[in-house]
């Protein structure tokens, strides 16, 4: 049975409070090679679970490195800084990593280990080649659990809704409308800032944020979870942006990710934002953020040619336009183009829905 996750009664508590932490040293590629075995060996990576390799247990005690034979989590000191991951059978941990162990031993489970995993990881955002994870930085970090009272956390809640999830359940999914062809031969351009209030975001360190009593979604330059990379508390002197805009990342590995943002959010340094001129869908906001970010992968570059100087002045896409029984319909007050093509927003919501899964959006 599904349940809820109640957040207003979370209590805030300390790294330090929960786990204890023990730093790792020198291993190598090459020790691994030359001592295969069976213990899994971890370093800062986020691919493989963090997993360079397995090495020989005996080989590790007798080098003094530091391991454990009990579940446990390790995280990323360098390179993917603050990426937590899961090692069920324990492991041997390099000088780029670390790892965190419950102090509460009868609580050290699968299912409590992987729901400090997801409370952990939201703290990567804090984390970059600049700025390693140390010891006592990351024990201060401050993290929102359930909890019975102040100083307990309801680790019985935690296991029970880790043992919630359904992830066995087959997904099904129907679409909302019949497949359509998108003639994008037909598609006529637009600039971005036509359809758009196209603005900077508030360009907020990572590092000014914390997470005492969290209240705005965090947004950076990343791919993944929406680019949602924290939920952090209020700032003073910061006005968050409204849910259903939409972030668009000017620069960096991840240069034209843009995502419509469900909550309200501040966002990172190099973020744009996209607030809507005229009323939309979410499913024509989808439409438009996926052309969006395949504009930005031919068109642009990482580190190079940027979207900065160009989101509010020659950024294009294509977009279906609209058409009657007589040929194309023209907008003579040029409010969605120079040349008065209108968008056809029926059809660009109604290409979303026909695609799979989009009854789930």
């Amino acid at each position: 049975m599904f349940m809820n996750l109640d957040f207003k009664n979370w209590k805030t508590f300390d790294v330090n409070d929960i786990f204890y932490l023990f730093n790792g040293k020198g291993i190598t590629k090459e020790e691994i090679e030359e001592n295969p075995g069976d213990f899994f060996a971890v370093q800062s990576g986020a691919e493989n679970n963090g997993c360079i390799g397995r090495i020989d247990k005996d080989y590790c005690i007798n080098k003094g490195y530091t391991y454990t034979d009990e579940p446990c989590l390790t995280v990323a000191r360098t390179g993917t800084a603050g990426f937590v991951s899961y090692q069920h059978y324990g492991c041997v941990v390099g000088d780029s990593a670390k790892i965190l162990l419950l102090k509460n031993k009868e609580k050290r489970s699968t299912p409590i280990y992987l729901f400090l995993r997801t409370i952990l990881i939201e703290l990567q955002y804090k984390y970059t080649y600049g700025r390693k994870v140390t010891e006592n930085k990351y024990l201060s970090e401050k993290i929102l659990l359930p909890a019975i009272d102040k100083e307990t956390p309801d680790w019985m809640f935690m296991e029970n809704y880790i043992c919630s999830l359904d992830y066995k359940m087959p997904k099904t999914t129907v679409r909302l409308s019949k497949d359509m062809d998108l003639k994008t031969k037909e598609w006529k351009e637009f600039y971005l800032h036509k359809l758009f209030n196209a603005g900077m975001g508030n360009g907020i360190d990572a590092i000014l944020t914390s997470s005492d009593n969290p209240m705005y979604n965090y947004v950076s330059r990343d791919s993944n979870g929406n680019g949602v990379v924290g939920f952090v508390d209020e700032i003073d002197g910061q006005e968050p942006f409204p849910k259903g805009a939409l972030s668009l990342a000017l620069g960096g590995s991840f240069l034209g990710s843009c995502f419509i943002q469900k909550e309200n959010f501040y966002t990172a340094q190099n973020v744009a934002v996209l607030q809507e001129k005229f009323p939309m869908s979410n499913h024509v906001k989808l439409f438009i953020a996926t052309l969006i970010r395949n504009e930005s992968k031919i068109k642009y570059q990482a580190f190079g040619r940027e979207l900065n100087s160009h989101f509010r002045k020659d950024f294009t896409i294509k977009l279906p336009i609209k058409h009657d029984k007589n040929g194309i319909v023209y907008d003579s007050s040029l409010e969605f183009s120079d040349l008065g093509y209108i968008p056809n927003w029926e059809w660009m919501e109604q290409y979303i829905k026909s695609l799979p899964y989009s009854d789930k959006f």
